[in-house]
């Protein structure tokens, strides 16, 4: 979740107690490991162009980065996820075989949820310094206006990315894995979080990590990409035969290879070996390298990213998906009609208010568990796949203004 120092989320939130007593600490996934993964053939088969907002959250003259230096990691990031980067081909010729093209690319966004052209790109000046590390009342400061910070744009629908000082000694980033979105995580703080001169490739960056990679990495985490040595960082010199066949040492994804060593600091040549018979993947952009050895995804990681996008965040795949966005937690894009539905047996009964509407059914956490479409007014049934019980909103959206609800699912 973290590159350089790695630490739980939660203990974030905690920021009396003593971070380690190393020099970095290992990365706490979410609780729920499994992801609700659709079949391979229900992947979206052509690229997808994920919206992103940049909030720089700036409190000394050099963390207010210029608009060159932000446009730069978008570059970046565009470049790595289409394996369109100018050094792919200095990967070890081992994984060369399995670099993926991850079809997933990245804009700034040009419009606010409400409609109001805009560069993508929010400047905040604060009067908290090392804002990242500074909570009130449990929330992170940094996400809230009125915290000092800068207020998330729908994170359903946006990929926000907050850049800052962090104020954690050796933190570069933070990325915010799909499942912890709501339970360990609140929702207006889904997202990424860059130190300030680790972000993008010219102006402020600083060698070794100056290439833009630790955003590659963090979004990464936000895809539902572990590191290539899972769920805990293994410690140092772990014996082969008792760590590169424990489980928790396993990214769930086969072509990484197994791998116990992290490689901070470093940018090793040739092939490095701590799980035989395999060369380490160092030059994933999942691992720890510097940014000059970090270089590629592999084809695992580009299904398991995209299908994590269709199970966790398909409003960032979806263009309609800002007209149901709220700007804030109480202000709503447009007045909010009633609309008349319930649910009963595996299906969605609701009385359809005006032609061409787009439906959306939400958890009460603001991930997307359903659409459709509806063309003319009418009572409507919609067969719903299985979904969890609870309270869902249920909203629909078309050129006569926008409606929802909230509605119970009883589960089957």
């Amino acid at each position: 979740m973290i590159r350089t120092l790695s630490l739980s989320l939660l203990l974030l939130a905690a920021l009396a107690a003593p971070l380690c007593g190393q020099d970095w600490c290992h990365a706490q996934p979410p609780a729920q490991h499994a992801a609700p993964y659709p079949t391979p053939a229900a992947l979206p088969k052509t690229t997808v162009t994920i919206p992103v907002v940049v909030h720089v959250v700036w409190h000394t003259d050099a963390e207010r980065l210029i608009e060159a230096q932000v446009r730069s990691q978008l570059d970046v990031l565009n470049e790595d996820f289409r394996a369109a980067n100018a050094d792919l081909t200095d990967a070890l010729a081992f994984y060369q075989p399995v670099v993926a093209d991850m079809e997933i690319q990245f804009e700034l966004a040009s419009q606010t949820p409400d409609g109001t052209p805009h560069p993508g790109i929010v400047y905040r000046q604060t009067d908290v310094p090392g804002i990242g590390a500074a909570f009130s009342n449990g929330q992170r400061r940094l996400c809230h206006d009125d915290l000092g910070g800068s207020t998330a744009w729908c994170t359903a629908c946006y990929l926000n990315i907050w850049v800052a000082d962090l104020g954690l000694p050796g933190v570069a980033g933070i990325g915010i894995f799909p499942a912890q979105r709501g339970t360990e995580v609140p929702v207006d703080e889904d997202g990424v979080y860059i130190q300030s001169d680790r972000f993008g490739r010219t102006g402020t960056v600083q060698p070794p990590y100056h290439l833009g990679r630790t955003t590659t990495h963090e979004v990464g985490h936000y895809l539902d990409l572990f590191h290539p040595w899972g769920a805990q960082t293994p410690p140092p010199n772990c014996s082969p035969a008792v760590c590169c066949n424990d489980p928790v040492y396993d990214d769930q994804v086969a072509d990484t290879r197994p791998q116990v060593r992290t490689y901070l600091g470093e940018c090793p040549a040739g092939n490095v070996v701590s799980c035989p018979p395999w060369p380490d993947n160092y030059n994933n952009f999942m691992g720890f390298a510097d940014d000059a050895c970090s270089l590629m995804f592999t084809q695992g990681q580009k299904s398991r990213a995209r299908a994590a996008l269709l199970a966790y965040r398909p409003g960032l795949m979806d263009p309609a998906c800002s007209a149901v966005c709220m700007t804030s937690a109480t202000t709503p894009t447009a007045p909010v009609q009633a609309l008349s539905a319930y649910y009963t047996q595996g299906t969605l009964v609701a009385t359809v208010p005006a032609p061409n509407l787009h439906w959306q059914l939400y958890p009460m956490d603001g991930r997307t568990a359903y659409t459709f479409r509806t063309a003319a007014p009418g009572v409507w049934t919609q067969p719903l796949p299985h979904l969890p019980a609870g309270i869902y909103w249920l909203a629909a959206t078309g050129d006569a203004g926008h409606y929802g609800t909230k509605i119970h699912i009883g589960g089957w």
